[in-house]
């Protein structure tokens, strides 16, 4: 390349890289300048002409005016680019000889750069450091290609002193000008290592090429490891040093009554260079130990823990924690954590934990004279600020090194036995660590959760006395940090750790993330401290309690109030505290061991231990059941708390009356002062105490036996109360169901359900019902559908909406009562030890007891043995099958006919926003159907179901009548009901029958009509040789032989000729 075609090259350089100016740039002269960089990278000689180059001192061309313009470091940039690109592709081709003078002139570059001599003049230190990354790549690069075999000089090359021509600094002296020689190396050794870690995602190299580098430079270690700790020392020597002398100047300072800002121009000329002097030595220190980091995770342990004519790095590492310039300690404790994930052998691993404590001791003392020195007392909230990233780091590394180790701790013998060095050792770091979850920022204890979780579950630890020393403080740091942080304080500064909080997360989404994957992974920790440790799990929950009521009892110190009625809201500061021990409680309780509060006979240790908890968990319960709040949300608080106490109520249920008699009661919570509708905060106390009971039901429905009478009395006046919403008459009814299960008497077992659904059933049987789904066109009439064709306004009417909404709630929560009550009673059944069987023929059954045998009728009163719902079939069936015949002729071809011509009768034939809704497949996490982007309002434009409009209700009505028919019908077949006895099935075929003719079918759509055919076909395939043999069933085997019919010719038919929801759109 002559002259004029180099300066023509660095023109295009100058142009694209922006040194010749943007503002006489035209976009002609851009895109052939970037024509001509693209030519030059096939021209067959540039490379000599790149390496020419960077050999330069300086690159310089002509710009306006004939001023010179520098482009040094660009030019060097793309030639160093254009020479790391003919690696990949041209490289193999060279013989022997061209690729020596490559690395070479590659090699003298890097010198050049790194003497900063007159070569360099001119180029900053921020283009400097561009160069040498650049260089230190391309040196990489050609030791992955050459190194060990071709290229046995590389280490030399690299670390040999510069008098010797090396890069590296002479021993002993100091860096002075050649930092950037030594990051070059440093550099360049980092990517090796990086790119030679084997991974399933590294495939950069080939394995063979990998191992061959790898042993090249372990056999180098010794020419690696020696200069490298040796600057080590000596730069660590100067941050240290540096650090002295500006104490020392602070202290003379102090001492004259003068500050920094009056320090006098030479004075400050000193006091700078010692701290540009620091903060050189720390910036080297923490380059050194950015390589050192991958040589612990990939390079073999030997060159760690071997300790080599003074050269240790373990120890250096654990000395190094001490240091926070340049943030020394956090680079440090991640080389440890490299370290810590690695197979280390147990002598390692012991001299690691070891010398762990007395390290991190050093380094915490030492973090207070730096506190004391600069005048902030001990673990302020500003010493934690700044020790946050440290502290947090080393909480995970620390956990990630008995976590990966497990195997030497519950295979030790001197661990088994509770004493030796090993035993101190560990026992010691685990004191460490669990004073560390101390530390109020949650990011700390958090890194922790895994590590805790995994030892209680290991069973050979469990059975030495390791960890029972430190899950008290363990238990207390989880119960604490799992409270909510109120977010608004943070920001208002109201915290007393505001500026810890703001350190430890970037805004109240990232905590709330956070404190939700903690409280997850907590229950986990809860209940396994529980089972390992009782006695220190119940107490720490007692005095977390007793706490908690001493101090917040009435709601103290009444924060964050309603303005409204002055009361609590959620975020007032008892509200927060209870919440946060609910789940603390409920995981300890149940993972309680039986022998632990139990009656039985157990060995003298258990006992002992058993002795001291069954008294705190009685006065644990007493506090919480005589506990009566005032306020909504302390109500809401004491429900979960009672809830919790299900777990305890197994084995000591004194209180188990009155915690159910405070939950009924809250059922029928009112505002203070009442209101005429109920707010949403009365409305969550009472779902939540409908919950709250069904689980206490599930768990002890034997205990709630003998007070029987007394339960169903409170529940008929509930129930007639009026004031109960549908879905707590349903928390009631599951509620009653599951305790009536636990009966022993079968008919005791019977009569208490029929006396609970008796609201339900002379609900179905009432005039009201009975005239509204006894027709077709009574049901329309009942749903205002009849009545909107001759009044449209009537369907925005808030008097007529309300009245009608009043009636369907009627009618469907006694439907959706029975089918709860009736669900509860089939699974308690089928638990029973006979399995759901009739007494009497168990004695046929050998090895099929999934079918009754095909001799002999069956009684209802055999099958209301087990199951004490199936005695309601006989007046619920026919009401049931009314139901499907009036809803299923609403699908008429005629009644379609009628309905559609209407403007407004058509939306109840229309899909619901629901079924459009689930038909996008679109996440629920973004709101449902009202969320964003649901399909609420798509259907009936500008109005949904929740507006005071009757039309967008119709199609959602239907598909709950109609889903509610079909689950009762297959609960019919499940219970056996439909082949018990002759005329149980009374009512006439033609109310089903007429319904199932095909054409008629299939007016109710694929969806719908599959839903109800798959219901009772499994119906109809139960049993099936037993169902032909009973006479009295042919009446309903008839209805399910026709639905097998429709069901299999509604797979091969596909020609329909009347509208389906598919052309709603023609209508509409």
């Amino acid at each position: 390349m002559n002259d004029s075609q180099r300066q023509s090259l660095l023109g295009a350089i100058a142009i694209s890289s922006g040194v010749a100016g943007n503002g006489n740039i035209t976009p002609q002269q851009r895109a052939d300048a970037f024509a001509n960089l693209e030519q030059f990278k096939t021209y067959p000689g540039r490379v000599a002409a790149c390496v020419d180059m960077i050999g330069c001192a300086s690159l310089q061309i002509a710009g306006a005016g004939n001023a010179p313009l520098d482009v040094t470091v660009p030019g060097k940039l793309y030639a160093l680019g254009v020479i790391q690109a003919f690696l990949k592709v041209g490289y193999n081709d060279l013989n022997e000889s061209d690729r020596g003078q490559l690395r070479a002139s590659i090699v003298l570059a890097a010198r050049q750069l790194a003497m900063r001599g007159e070569a360099s003049s001119g180029i900053t230190d921020g283009s400097i450091r561009i160069l040498a990354v650049k260089i230190a790549a391309l040196l990489a690069d050609l030791a992955l290609r050459e190194f060990p075999q071709r290229w046995q000089t590389f280490v030399s090359d690299l670390f040999s002193p510069v008098s010797q021509g090396g890069m590296w600094c002479e021993a002993g002296a100091e860096l002075g000008g050649n930092t950037i020689g030594v990051k070059i190396c440093l550099e360049c050794l980092k990517l090796i290592t990086e790119d030679c870690t084997d991974s399933d995602y590294n495939a950069r190299i080939s394995t063979t090429r990998r191992n061959d580098i790898l042993l090249g430079l372990n056999e180098m270690s010794k020419q690696i490891l020696p200069p490298l700790f040796e600057l080590l020392s000596k730069q660590f020597s100067d941050v240290k040093s540096a650090k002295s002398t500006l104490l020392a100047m602070h202290q003379y300072l102090a001492s004259n009554g003068r500050s920094e800002a009056q320090m006098t121009p030479d004075e400050r000329a000193q006091f700078q260079q010692q701290k540009d002097k620091r903060d050189a030595a720390g910036g080297v220190v923490a380059d050194i130990l950015g390589t050192i980091e991958k040589f612990c995770q990939s390079m073999p342990l030997d060159w760690m823990f071997v300790v080599d004519n003074g050269v240790d790095i373990v120890s250096a590492l654990l000395y190094l924690l001490q240091e926070d310039v340049a943030k020394i300690q956090v680079l440090s404790v991640a080389c440890l954590q490299q370290l810590a994930m690695r197979k280390l052998d147990q002598n390692q691993w012991f001299r690691l934990i070891s010398s762990l404590p007395s390290a991190i001791l050093e380094a915490s003392n030492a973090a207070a004279q730096r506190a004391n020195e600069r005048g902030i007392a001990p673990n302020s909230v500003d010493m934690l600020v700044g020790q946050l990233e440290f502290h947090r780091n080393l909480s995970k590394m620390l956990s990630t090194t008995v976590s990966a180790h497990l195997a030497y701790i519950n295979s030790d013998k001197d661990i088994a036995s509770g004493s030796g060095a090993k035993f101190e050792a560990v026992s010691s770091l685990l004191g460490l660590i669990s004073e560390m979850s101390s530390h109020p920022s949650g990011v700390v204890c958090g890194e922790q959760i895994n590590m805790w979780v995994a030892l209680l579950r290991d069973p050979a630890i469990v059975r030495t006395t390791v960890l029972s020393a430190h899950l008290e403080r363990v238990l207390i740091a989880f119960v604490t940090h799992i409270v909510k942080i109120r977010w608004n304080d943070v920001w208002e500064q109201e915290h007393p750790y505001s500026a810890l909080i703001e350190a430890s997360w970037d805004d109240d989404d990232e905590y709330h993330d956070w404190i939700g994957n903690l409280r997850s992974k907590s229950s986990q920790l809860f209940r396994s401290i529980s089972s390992v440790e009782p006695r220190i799990a119940v107490t720490v929950i007692h005095s977390k309690i007793r706490t908690l009521l001493n101090a917040h009892r009435n709601g103290e110190p009444r924060d964050e109030l309603n303005n409204q009625n002055n009361e609590l809201t959620a975020k007032s500061t008892a509200c927060v505290q209870f919440e946060a021990a609910s789940q603390p409680l409920d995981n300890i309780l149940y993972g309680l061991p039986s022998w632990s509060v139990d009656d039985g006979s157990y060995d003298e240790k258990r006992s002992g231990i058993r002795s001291v908890v069954r008294p705190i968990l009685s006065e644990l319960a007493n506090m919480i059941v005589s506990w009566d709040p005032k306020d909504i949300w302390l109500k809401f608080r004491r429900t979960t708390l009672l809830e919790a106490l299900k777990h305890l109520w197994k084995y000591d249920p004194s209180t188990l009356a009155t915690g159910v008699d405070s939950l009924l009661m809250y059922l029928s919570a009112q505002d203070n002062p009442p209101n005429e509708r109920l707010s949403e905060d009365v409305i969550g106390l009472r779902k939540k105490s409908g919950v709250s009971l069904v689980a206490v039901s599930k768990v002890v429905p034997h205990l709630l036996v003998p007070w029987l009478s007394q339960l169903s009395e409170r529940a008929k006046a509930l129930l007639t109360s009026g004031g109960l919403s549908p879905i707590n008459e349903m928390h009631l009814y599951e509620f009653l169901s599951c305790v009536a299960t636990a009966v022993e008497n079968p008919a005791d077992r019977s009569n208490f359900v029929a006396d609970v659904l008796a609201n339900a059933m002379q609900t179905l049987e009432s005039p009201t019902i009975q005239s509204a789904i006894q027709s077709r066109d009574g049901l329309l009439n009942f749903m205002g559908i009849a009545q909107a064709g001759t009044d449209p306004s009537c369907v925005t009417s808030t008097d007529f909406v309300k009245k009608v909404k009043k009636d369907f709630q009627l009618l469907f929560s006694c439907l959706n009562q029975l089918l709860s009550v009736g669900k509860r009673c089939n699974e308690a059944a089928r638990k029973r030890p006979n399995g759901g069987l009739p007494v009497q023929n168990l004695n046929t059954v050998v090895e099929d007891l999934h079918n009754f045998p095909d001799e002999g009728p069956i009684s209802i009163n055999d099958l209301a043995v087990n199951d004490p719902f199936v005695p309601l079939w006989p007046k619920l069936l026919p009401t049931l099958l009314q139901v499907l015949d009036s809803i299923f002729r609403v699908w008429h071809a005629d009644c379609q006919v009628a309905l559609l011509q209407n403007s407004v009768q058509r939306y109840a034939l229309a899909i619901s926003d629901d079924e459009a809704y689930l038909a996008t497949k679109q996440e629920s996490s973004v709101g449902g159907v009202f969320g964003k982007g649901g399909t609420a309002g798509s259907i009936i434009s500008g109005t949904d179901r929740r507006d005071m409009n009757l039309a967008p209700k119709w199609s959602g009505w239907f598909n709950e009548l109609r889903n509610n028919c079909f689950q009762l019908l297959g609960l019919l077949c499940a219970q056996r009901v439909s082949i018990s006895f002759p005329g149980c099935v009374s009512p006439p075929q033609h109310l089903i029958l007429e319904n199932l003719t095909l054409p008629h079918f299939k007016l109710l759509g694929p969806v719908r009509s599959r839903n109800f055919a798959s219901v009772s076909k499994a119906g109809a395939n139960c049993n099936r040789p037993r169902a032909s043999s009973i006479h009295g069933a042919s009446s309903f085997q008839s209805i399910l032989e026709t639905i097998h019919r429709i069901d299999d010719a509604h797979l091969s038919s596909t020609s329909v000729s009347i509208p389906s929801h598919s052309n709603f759109a023609a209508y509409f």
